[in-house]
């Protein structure tokens, strides 16, 4: 109580804490975000371009396929918070429970799967089922590392989890130039590269949650799965709309104009840093918010601090991408690239616009409030809809997003002023 107290009369304590916290994690992240672009440019400069645009449509898939389940980092991010002020016992048996229920889901989407090789194959342009294979393999094996990680973020550990996530693009980049580079395997090497890393992390995960995992099992309280039950539909529905609006074009990019793919995939990929650069405040914002919910308090400062700064990093990015495309898709990803240009132009804004509209969703979504999803829903809806019947070019699709992405942005941030009485 003293220490609540302390704070009220001290806001100035929690947020310098906050900034402090968000200046390392956008350190050491984006340090990660710097690993995964140098990954990316070994895959690119040693594929093919037709075999970089089928690599980032299949991972662009597997994340689709998977967007039901981001639901799992929110939910153990928010309970991990609640239990770890009780006991870590509970907290050993939130992730026991939920490894559990991955391994069925697991053991379901390998037989699916295996069931679709041959339509996955069809409708991608891909003429080998082995790519297709070691994606579903690393999907399934990709299911239980968000359950560690929001483990770790969920017990303020954000420094750590920071790390991980550093270490997990530097093993990757080490794998790529291995197994790609060297070795020579190309499309599969490149594959093999993720599912490699994701073993590898699993470990360090469970390394760096030994205290957790040293308990003894404790029952859970009452009526939490039910809870959970009721906070889960809204942030499943936000993270598989979330999930389509980051990737859906890049797939139907493949399925449309495969010859196009490359090209779209370097603009994807470099315009994709005006939304992660920014989006590693997130990682803060969210436990923050949450823990203000469970005190039964509201403080907005910490959304448009992360808000403005949100729009400084990623407006800066897409300024960047504008002013010299052709000389930063030379530079990086070689002249046989420079196509990209004005894709590169156009996706960075829809990016950034993207990122400020996450800000938006994830302080909503602590708070339990959900109104954003009408915006977030219409705005894929129209994106798939518009490139469904408007895809002769890339640069079409392109714009398509943007228009899509600004209207997600323009529909959440009225809601929100509206929804919550708050002044800018």
């Amino acid at each position: 109580m003293l220490k609540r107290f302390w704070l009220r009369l001290n806001p100035s304590v929690k947020m310098v804490r906050f900034l402090q916290t968000n200046f390392l994690i956008v350190i050491i992240l984006n340090s990660a975000n710097l690993f995964n672009y140098v990954f990316q440019l070994i895959i690119a400069r040693s594929l093919p371009a037709a075999d970089y645009g089928i690599f980032n449509a299949l991972n662009s898939f597997s994340m689709m396929v998977l967007a039901p389940l981001g639901v799992i980092p929110y939910i153990i991010t928010r309970y991990t918070v609640r239990l770890s002020a009780k006991q870590l016992e509970l907290v050993k048996m939130l992730i026991w429970q939920f490894f559990q229920g991955l391994l069925l889901i697991g053991i379901a989407l390998l037989i699916i799967g295996l069931l679709t090789l041959s339509w996955l194959r069809s409708y991608l342009h891909i003429t080998s089922n082995l790519p297709i294979l070691i994606t579903i393999i690393t999907a399934v094996l990709s299911l239980f590392l968000p359950i560690l990680l929001s483990t770790l973020q969920g017990l303020h550990r954000l420094i750590a989890f920071s790390w991980v996530g550093t270490g997990l693009t530097i093993i990757r980049v080490i794998l790529a130039l291995i197994l790609v580079t060297w070795l020579g395997w190309g499309l599969n090497g490149a594959l093999l590269t993720g599912l490699m890393t994701i073993g590898i992390i699993l470990g360090v995960c469970l390394w760096l949650l030994r205290d957790v995992l040293q308990q003894r099992l404790a029952p859970l309280p009452p009526g939490i799965f039910r809870e959970m039950a009721r906070y889960a539909l809204p942030v499943a529905l936000f993270t598989i709309f979330n999930s389509y609006a980051n990737n859906i074009d890049l797939v139907l990019v493949q399925h449309y104009l495969p010859e196009d793919s490359g090209f779209y995939a370097t603009a994807t990929i470099l315009g994709k840093i005006a939304f992660f650069v920014p989006s590693v405040l997130l990682i803060v914002l969210f436990p923050e918010a949450a823990k203000n919910q469970e005190d039964g308090e509201e403080n907005p400062r910490f959304l448009w601090i992360t808000l403005w700064a949100t729009a400084l990093l990623g407006g800066f990015v897409a300024l960047i991408f504008n002013l010299f495309p052709e000389m930063i898709i030379s530079l990086l990803f070689g002249k046989q690239y420079v196509e990209s240009a004005p894709l590169l132009q156009i996706i960075s804004i829809a990016m950034a616009l993207l990122a400020l509209s996450n800000v938006i969703f994830t302080y909503n979504l602590a708070h339990f409030r959900y109104g954003f999803l009408w915006f977030l829903a219409g705005g894929v809806g129209l994106l798939y809809s518009l490139i469904h019947f408007f895809h002769d070019t890339p640069l079409i699709i392109a714009q398509i997003l943007l228009l899509s992405t600004g209207l997600i942005f323009i529909g959440s941030l009225g809601w929100h002023v509206v929804s919550c009485r708050v002044k800018l």
